[in-house]
């Protein structure tokens, strides 16, 4: 028999079941209409600018505060074209287009009048349909198995999430093979999941390019998308608990590489894909 989706009209937040969501944790204030000032958050430093995952997250965020805002993310690209320091953000939103179940909008965060990163969101009414996932969850020991390595990148942001690690981490040892990785992750403070936190952990994986080079190998996102498949009652379930992160590069040439991942709950529900194109140097 076909499982049914849910309506999803009115969003399920994790506050509603006594947890804080991640969203709380990113401040954004009104500011004109269609605009919002924030702050670099220093906890999510990377070299040289902000973590990219909190730069999508920031992006998501604003549309999501838009009073206009209906339904749940279905989609979100961003585009990354200058780095974010420390100091005071502005982000700008627009709707581009709205209908009865979908809804389009871009946002735009800026730093000092130069433009950081840009995206378009999509926002949808879920219905009741069929229901199905062909994609599978790879095996791995749940996150509490001894034999799992703890390992994250040694910048700031790294130190938000605890990962462990069901393959080989290339923060930690020399691998060999294709550049896959399957590792567990959550938010290192307790803060529950939302769409914003699966957001940010799009783009927590470590270069591909560090499975064909020894040591840390600097690089940058260029270009993200995220495609939302969680339900509401699905990151009600989830809660501040570990997600499963299945990551696979595609092809490596040039200064260029891209990978895309997977973002698993532990009952084997898929949360959220992505795929990315990132520049390093080699």
């Amino acid at each position: 028999m076909s499982a049914l989706i849910k309506p999803a009209h009115a969003r399920l937040s994790a506050a509603s079941s006594g947890m804080t969501p991640f969203a709380s944790s990113i401040s954004l204030k009104p500011a004109a209409e269609n605009l919002w000032a924030g702050e670099a958050d220093p906890a999510y430093a990377h070299f040289g600018g902000r973590f990219g995952g909190w730069t999508a997250a920031v992006l998501l965020k604003a549309a999501m505060e838009e009073p206009g805002n209906r339904g749940d993310p279905l989609s979100l690209t961003v585009l990354y074209t200058d780095a974010i320091g420390d100091g005071p953000i502005q982000v700008s939103t627009r709707l581009l287009r709205a209908g009865s179940r979908l809804q389009f909008w871009r946002s735009e965060v800026s730093q000092r009048d130069k433009l950081c990163a840009h995206a378009q969101a999509t926002f949808g009414i879920r219905r009741e349909t069929l229901r199905f996932t062909d994609a599978e969850m790879p095996q791995a020991p749940p996150p509490e198995d001894a034999s799992l390595q703890e390992s994250v990148p040694p910048v700031p942001f790294g130190h938000q999430f605890s990962a462990r690690w069901s393959t080989p981490s290339p923060l930690l040892a020399t691998t060999e093979g294709k550049a896959r990785s399957v590792f567990w992750l959550k938010d290192k403070q307790g803060r529950a999941i939302d769409h914003v936190l699966l957001a940010a952990m799009a783009d927590f994986a470590p270069p591909r390019i560090m499975w064909k080079r020894k040591g840390f190998v600097m690089s940058s996102t260029v270009s993200m998308t995220v495609h939302f498949h969680a339900t509401p009652e699905e990151l009600a379930e989830v809660g501040d608990n570990y997600v499963l992160s299945e990551v696979e590069a595609r092809r490596c040439e040039g200064g260029y590489f891209d990978h895309e991942l997977k973002l698993w709950s532990r009952s084997g529900a898929l949360l959220a894909t992505s795929e990315q194109v990132a520049a390093f140097r080699d």
